[in-house]
């Protein structure tokens, strides 16, 4: 399936810059002490060639027996003292900024990931519906090393480029057209950088994208193990992941780093010839007398020291592009509006508790897209089963999902114990709900935990009691571990019916106001079902009960039925009464589904 990411438009530098600072920002203060550290850090390695050039020609000047001294000092004794100093103030400040980068470097990556877990965490259920979770998960874990990999590099190599600009100025007093050949070649670079690279933000925006998805594909697969096995799709799906990951996505990266080959050739070949310019220059300069060995050795010191930083700017300049893409890519997932749990003025109680009303409720999943349900109006009330039925598709699943605050009505209002769920404050309103569905999600963590998911202060007695209910305590028992036993990867070693009876636990240890059951047993054998629906019965004592009901067998004991056709309420009333009515909808549908099987 093809997510809506796959269709987004190229990352901007705004978006990507954005993406950047929205993480670095709690660094800033660290960052502006880099910054400082960096300029002096710059003014002593730039003049590093000259003061070394100084030093050669004093040595010189030693060797034909002139004695050069400064305030009784030799010359070249203080040339080496102030070389010595400014190296080692230099390597000081290179060694701090080196720890502080790694310090940020260290935090930056996993703040990053807990903050794109903690915002998919917070986003509405109708996003996680629309997109691959996968994707994005993998999306955020690139970006944490690539934005973090922008802030090493630019720590590196902003101070570099402020020792070329100081370089620049010494140069050019040493000799000026010497200087203009060092910048000439660092210019020719630059503009041959830009050009080439042109086309590369386009090719990274569709690699990652086609990473994404491909990823996502694979994972997929894994995760979903049980089915592919049982449908001996393996060949397939290796098949379409070897393709995937070893075909397809290399040949798009190559594709690129194509591009950075030819960045690397060039640049080294114009580094060399500027470089070649700069000695044959120097060689006669030196040879007519106006220029010194000192000065030759200085001009070679800012060669290196203009191109090093050009040099290391090829793959910095991938680092950044990459990391501006990732950025970009994960800002637009920041940028998404998350779920707001406590509303001004929100409710965290109402005056009609146990008590739910849809009054009028139209809703649409997309303002585009065709109403899923229309004009639907119902009241519940407190301790009543409410039973929704009807064909696949109708928007039973929807009504329900409307109780919990997941999606609000576009019109209409759905009040719970008499409270808009629009004002409700959601942690407190979903505090209320129980939900027992079809397929039970456990996590790979004990069984113990899975029942206390959502109850978090329960204590273990509390944990058996629940246990006891929900006819599960006995098999528990049995298990080598007990409670600690590991369930698997989402309860896969345990049967439908076990995980059934681990939800009901769950739900008996929340104690709600009200209980959502998604057809929990249609999917038993008849001795389990017995079980689960005894421990179900004892579960909806007291409560108001939703069940979406797909064997309608299940719903004859429900106080009020509703029949929904098309997002509408079509007939309401009990088992009995429904059954009054020559050609109802639902009596057609009990005689199709379970007249035929009695």
């Amino acid at each position: 399936m093809e997510s809506e990411a796959s269709k987004e438009p190229p990352v901007t530098l705004g978006e990507g810059m954005r993406g950047v600072w929205r993480h670095v920002r709690e660094y800033k203060g660290t960052v502006i002490l880099l910054s400082v550290l960096g300029i002096i850090s710059a003014i002593a390695n730039g003049a590093v060639p000259y003061v070394t050039g100084r030093f050669f020609d004093s040595l010189v000047a030693l060797s034909r027996g002139q004695t050069l001294a400064y305030s009784g000092l030799p010359y070249w004794v203080l040339m080496l003292a102030i070389w010595a100093a400014i190296q080692i103030i230099a390597n000081g400040i290179d060694f701090v900024l080196d720890r502080k980068r790694r310090k940020i470097d260290s935090g930056l990556q996993p703040k990053i990931q807990a903050a794109g877990f903690v915002h998919l965490l917070k986003l509405p259920l109708a996003y996680h519906a629309n997109e691959q979770i996968n994707a994005v998960v993998s999306k955020m874990s690139y970006a944490s090393y690539r934005i973090s990999s922008i802030v090493e590099n630019t720590i590196q190599i902003v101070p570099q480029f402020l020792s070329v600009i100081i370089g620049i100025v010494l140069a050019a007093s040493i000799s000026l057209p010497m200087a203009g050949v060092l910048a000439s070649g660092v210019l020719v670079y630059v503009i041959l950088l830009a050009f080439i690279l042109r086309p590369v933000a386009v090719m990274e925006h569709t690699v990652q994208q086609s990473w994404g998805d491909m990823w996502d594909d694979a994972a997929a697969a894994v995760q979903q193990a049980a089915t592919v096995k049982q449908s001996v799709a393996e060949t397939y799906e290796i098949a379409k992941v070897r393709k995937n990951l070893t075909e397809e996505i290399p040949a798009l990266w190559f594709s690129i780093q194509k591009i950075w080959s030819n960045v690397n050739f060039f640049q080294r070949s114009i580094v060399f010839v500027t470089q070649l310019v700069i000695f044959i220059s120097s060689a006669h300069s030196v040879a007519s007398g106006s220029m010194t060995i000192g000065d030759l050795i200085a001009l070679n010191g800012y060669a290196l020291l203009f191109f090093g930083p050009f040099v290391t700017l090829g793959g910095s300049w991938q680092v950044f592009q990459n990391g501006i893409t990732s950025a970009g890519l994960i800002e637009r997932v920041f940028n998404r509006v998350q779920e707001n749990y406590h509303p001004k003025d929100a409710r965290i109680a109402g005056e009609t508790p146990g008590t739910v009303a849809f009054e009028d409720v139209t809703f649409r999943y997309e303002e585009k897209h065709e109403p899923v349900l229309s004009h639907f109006s119902f009241e519940a009330q407190p301790g009543q089963s409410v039973a929704f039925v009807g064909e696949s598709g109708v928007g039973k699943s929807t009504a329900v999902s409307l109780i919990s605050g997941y999606y609000f009505p576009g019109e209409g209002r759905v009040l719970v114990d008499g409270v808009d769920t629009r004002v409700w404050d959601l942690t407190a309103l979903r505090q209320k709900i129980a939900v027992v569905p079809q397929e039970v999600a456990l996590f790979n963590d004990t069984i113990r935990t899975n029942i206390r998911y959502g109850s978090f202060d329960a204590t273990d007695e509390q944990v058996e009691a629940a246990a006891r209910e929900a006819h599960i305590h006995d098999f528990i028992e049995k298990q080598p571990e007990g409670y600690d036993t590991i369930v698997g990867e989402r309860g896969i070693k345990l049967s439908v019916g076990q995980k059934q009876r681990l939800a009901i636990a769950r739900a008996i240890l929340r104690n709600p106001e009200f209980l959502i059951l998604d057809e929990p047993t249609s999917a038993l054998d008849p001795e389990t079902e017995r079980l689960v629906t005894e421990s179900l019965h004892k579960l909806m004592q007291g409560r108001t009960t939703f069940v979406i009901a797909h064997r309608l067998s299940t719903v004859r004991k429900a106080d009020l039925i509703l029949v929904v056709k098309d997002g509408t309420v079509v007939e309401r009333g009990s088992h009995d009464e429904l059954m009054a009515i020559t050609g109802g909808t639902y009596r057609h549908l009990y005689e199709l589904h379970v007249g035929l099987h009695e």
